[in-house]
């Protein structure tokens, strides 16, 4: 059974059609690609599969169960994580309380426990307190676990970003535009890290990116939308033959 089943996903805002008839299907400890050029609907897919909207019409069945409807942090619960195109951590805040916000609804103890500072309290605060450590330590960042997350290079602050999403211990790990804003040496050790994800989370990772270097470098599969549909799909030596693909990006004629 497929970790991720969308099927004839649609999304329209009022009168104009965002996403028509989309389908996807994710098997455990893959890496997908989805691209296309601007205004195609990528991200409108990755937030609907995260609930930020309600689909018009379709399906979304994650690790077997139906998420249509749900919650974010209900989808987060379940065992999806997402970044964002445009950075979005807690910039005032530190880095490792980044890491803590959102290892926190796994915590044991209640409010009451909270409230009354119990030992089940101070344990659980010891917990995400190591935890939150040894999670920036894989990202070379716990010498900045007190500093203000927002005054961290971009480059790390894109790291941090992937570190949070890692602390709710998702099973589906979504990027929409990891590259963004990356040189070529930031893009060559992103998609390191995007392999190293996999094998060290047992992670599946469907990823939205413009880089095609880093797109045909990572994936193994690749989807390609435009205007709200999917135009083709298949490996990457595939998707780079294809002369939709160029048309999509550069127009007819191209």
């Amino acid at each position: 059974m497929a970790l991720l089943d969308v099927q004839h996903l649609t999304q329209f805002f009022g009168g104009l059609r965002a996403v028509s008839d989309f389908n996807i299907q994710l098997e455990h400890g893959e890496i997908v690609g989805l691209i296309g050029p601007n205004g195609a609907g990528k991200t409108t897919v990755f937030n609907v599969m995260t609930g930020v909207y309600t689909p018009t019409k379709g399906t979304i069945v994650f690790d077997g169960q139906n998420i249509v409807g749900r919650k974010t942090y209900q989808i987060t619960q379940a065992g999806i994580a997402r970044t964002f195109q445009t950075i979005r951590l807690f910039s005032k805040s530190s880095v490792i309380d980044n890491i803590k916000i959102a290892y926190h609804f796994r915590m044991s103890y209640g409010n009451i426990d909270a409230f009354l500072h119990t030992r089940k309290y101070w344990e659980g605060e010891q917990l995400v307190d190591d935890y939150a450590i040894d999670l920036l330590r894989l990202f070379h960042l716990e010498g900045h676990a007190e500093d203000v997350s927002g005054s961290l290079p971009y480059g790390a602050q894109r790291r941090l970003e992937i570190a949070r999403a890692l602390a709710t211990k998702p099973k589906l790990l979504i990027l929409d535009e990891p590259a963004a804003g990356m040189n070529p040496a930031e893009a060559d050790e992103l998609m390191e890290m995007i392999h190293w994800l996999r094998e060290k989370f047992d992670l599946t990772i469907l990823l939205i990116e413009h880089q095609m270097r880093v797109v045909m470098g990572v994936c193994e599969r690749i989807k390609v939308m435009d205007f709200g549909e999917t135009i083709c799909e298949g490996v990457p030596e595939y998707i780079r033959n294809d002369p939709r693909v160029c048309e999509a990006y550069l127009g007819k004629g191209a």
